[in-house]
């Protein structure tokens, strides 16, 4: 087993005798606050896994040239066994193959540019009825993560309670810059910061190439999420160039003096709900997105209000298991209980006045997806037309032909193009409107005297 250092004193709990070690915050070094992905997305549970590796290897020492730790150390909520590993190896494996460029998120600061995996190798070992996870980093970045002279000091216990990869990045950065005098990130271009805090390297058919979408679904949601459950207070900073966002920066303060060490263990990444969402049937990178969208709770619910739906031998089986838990998901009847909302005033009283609203809606988001379409540049409008008609172009030969005649500016193709760009950069459930957005939506449309008319949404440039 790996050497550890020895606790400090022995804590009660109950009759049972726990020796405790200080858990001493991570110093995290400045080249690994804002790495970028060079091939595939790195998730937020293969970050969270790794910084919990990083603290271990820490404690271990820079002497050594390979770490070792129990594997239920690592991560809990699943009973790891020889045969039942498939889950941890999924992250194991991000981890070695997905090379990255090391930088500080403040330009000049650190040693040098590096490039590499996060690791440089990774084994299960089977010992004494025990997994022992053993791993090694690339030398030319060993020193630097493992005796860092620069680094920001975070907390895991924080990193546990952030649930996107946005938040948990912008988390590590600001705690670079807490204890500054400033109380300020270093600024960068809005697109510096982009694959940095999706963990997603940068594409043609990024989601975010546009800044009003990557503040609204990215950098809003990240600031909130860290004011809500960190010791840190962060607000965004833009840098503007006439009427257009060109840098981004963010003020950040401590709301209370940084707690005195405490005497914790090193707490494992909990991945017992995706452990149970993939035995349920969800693949794992679904099960990843349903939880980060949903959260633990809701999904833990929906999974066993499913379970039970599949142990009923009465009834039909469950032949989409994924189909049938999103249902449930998107019911909204699990999770947090929020207070509930006045319903909303009637507006419309029959089926076919809804029906109106409801292509109004339309009409406004095709307008919006247009007008943001026409904003890409001519190499990104090529670049998605290309991935729509591989991905998403139906079979049907009268489509093809209305494709390969007229492109996207075909009235059969173009809802047909809008769809599949909506439902890449927008969350799922845009084309789907409450009645919330109907009731506002009517309210508009009479306010501006159109009568049943849909307000006026620019006309379709293709």
């Amino acid at each position: 087993m790996p050497e550890t250092k020895k606790p400090n004193r022995v804590v009660s709990a109950g009759k049972k005798e726990v020796r405790a070690e200080p858990d001493f915050p991570l110093r995290k070094p400045v080249n690994t606050l804002a790495i970028v992905p060079k091939s595939e997305k790195i998730t937020v549970t293969a970050r969270k896994i790794y910084n919990v590796m990083l603290h271990y290897a820490q404690r271990q020492g820079v002497a050594k040239d390979r770490y070792q730790v129990r594997l239920a150390d690592i991560a809990t909520g699943i009973d790891f066994n020889s045969n039942n590993t498939e889950l941890i190896k999924q992250y194991f494996r991000q981890m070695a193959t997905t090379g990255v460029e090391w930088q500080s998120p403040t330009t000049g600061e650190g040693a040098r540019w590096s490039v590499s995996a996060l690791i440089a190798h990774a084994d299960l070992i089977q010992r004494e009825g025990e997994l022992i996870l053993e791993w090694s980093y690339a030398p030319n970045i060993k020193q630097e993560l493992l005796d860092p002279q620069r680094f920001a000091r975070m907390s895991l216990q924080v990193q546990a309670s952030l649930n996107t990869m946005a938040s948990l990045v912008l988390y590590e950065i600001c705690c670079r810059y807490a204890d500054n005098p400033g109380g300020l990130t270093a600024r960068q271009p809005w697109a510096w910061w982009r694959p940095v805090l999706t963990g997603a390297p940068d594409s043609p058919t990024s989601a975010y190439l546009e800044y009003k979408i990557f503040n609204r679904d990215v950098l809003k949601k990240a600031v909130k999420k860290v004011n809500e459950v960190s010791d840190l207070e962060i607000e965004l900073v833009e840098h503007r160039a006439g009427r257009s966002i060109q840098d981004l920066q963010f003020r950040v303060r401590r709301k209370a003096p940084m707690l005195p060490q405490t005497e914790k263990a090193i707490e494992p990444v909990d991945l017992k709900t995706i452990g149970a969402a993939i035995k349920a049937g969800i693949p794992q990178d679904r099960a990843e997105k349903h939880l980060l969208k949903y959260g633990a709770k809701a999904l833990d619910d929906a999974l066993r209000v499913m379970n039970e739906r599949k142990g009923r031998v009465n009834m039909e089986p469950v032949r989409s298991p994924e189909k049938y838990l999103l249902t449930l998901l998107q019911s909204g009847q699990f999770g947090e209980q929020q207070p509930s909302a006045p319903a909303p005033r009637k507006v419309f009283d029959t089926k076919a006045e809804r029906l109106k609203l409801i292509e109004q809606f339309m009409a406004q988001k095709r307008g919006e997806l247009n007008e943001m379409f026409h904003e890409m540049p001519d190499d990104d409008q090529q670049a998605w037309i290309v991935r729509f008609e591989a991905e998403a172009l139906p079979a049907s030969e009268v489509v093809r032909k209305a494709f390969r005649t007229k492109g996207i500016a075909s009235q059969i193709v173009r809802p047909l193009f809008f769809k599949f760009l909506g439902n890449a950069v927008w969350e799922e459930g845009w084309d789907k409107p409450t009645d919330s957005d109907l009731v506002d939506l009517a309210i508009l449309t009479k306010e501006e005297g159109r009568g049943e008319h849909a307000p006026a949404v620019g006309k379709l440039r293709l």
